[in-house]
């Protein structure tokens, strides 16, 4: 009877879980003994990141913590903006480092993205559209030398291509840059286990193997854009809405 009950109970929990909106997720990395503040990432109810802080180490020359933080605006569910700053703790003072505007095309269901720098010279512009089973996006980037006007015959051409199988994981990415000749391949493979991520036509190819724990596979059910670390190194705290 008493197995029965923690049965249930434990049932009853994977489904309050499953069912809930996530507010949010706080990661903490072991160091010794302890549990130190990682990452905390919040959410609204539809499941976007609105929120995320990673945590930094102490600064011993300006005598503060400095966290980075990125925040993003929804607005009829599609991005309209986002900051990201450096947070110096002891100061209160959130420095502003880059900030990025967004625009939906409807017709097209075309997302554009203009990343800036603080002083709002141009970093990059990248143009992302969405279907069931692929995500491509062509960038033209300023990275190295923003511009306060796009000259785009001297951008950095990236064009990336996201497949995705009918549970909405990465089965494969294409990565193509205009400065190399043949472009990066990434490879997905899923079990019930774990995943395997593969690399082609890197300066070293890899293949890697995950375990595809509880956690992650309860983000990927809600959608969530988020990747929980391994459990022997971190734990996590969730809060639902």
């Amino acid at each position: 009877m008493l197995r029965n009950l923690i049965y249930i109970t434990i049932f009853l929990t994977s489904i309050l879980s499953f069912s809930q909106n996530i507010k949010s997720i706080s990661e903490f990395k072991k160091v010794g003994d302890s549990l130190v503040n990682n990452r905390l990432s919040e959410f609204d109810k539809s499941g976007n990141l609105v929120r995320e802080v990673n945590y930094g180490k102490f600064d011993s020359r300006l005598k503060t913590f400095r966290n980075k933080i990125r925040t993003f605006e929804f607005k009829n569910g599609q991005r309209v903006s986002e900051y990201f700053c450096e947070n110096f703790v002891s100061k209160d003072t959130c420095v502003i480092r880059a900030f990025s505007t967004y625009e939906f095309d409807k017709k097209y269901g075309i997302e554009k993205q203009i990343k800036y720098e603080s002083d709002s010279l141009i970093r990059f512009i990248r143009e992302t559209k969405k279907s069931k089973r692929i995500k491509s996006s062509k960038t033209y980037s300023w990275e190295f030398i923003p511009v306060e006007k796009p000259d785009f015959e001297k951008a950095l051409v990236l064009v990336d291509t996201i497949f995705y199988d009918k549970k909405k994981r990465k089965t494969k990415r294409v990565s193509y840059n205009s400065h190399k000749e043949k472009p990066v391949v990434e490879l997905y493979k899923y079990s019930d286990k774990n995943y395997t991520y593969q690399t082609i036509g890197t300066y070293r190819d890899t293949t890697l193997t995950f375990q595809y724990n509880k956690l992650q596979k309860l983000a990927d059910k809600k959608s969530l854009d988020y990747i929980f670390q391994n459990s022997k190194n971190y734990k996590y705290e969730i809060e639902y809405y």
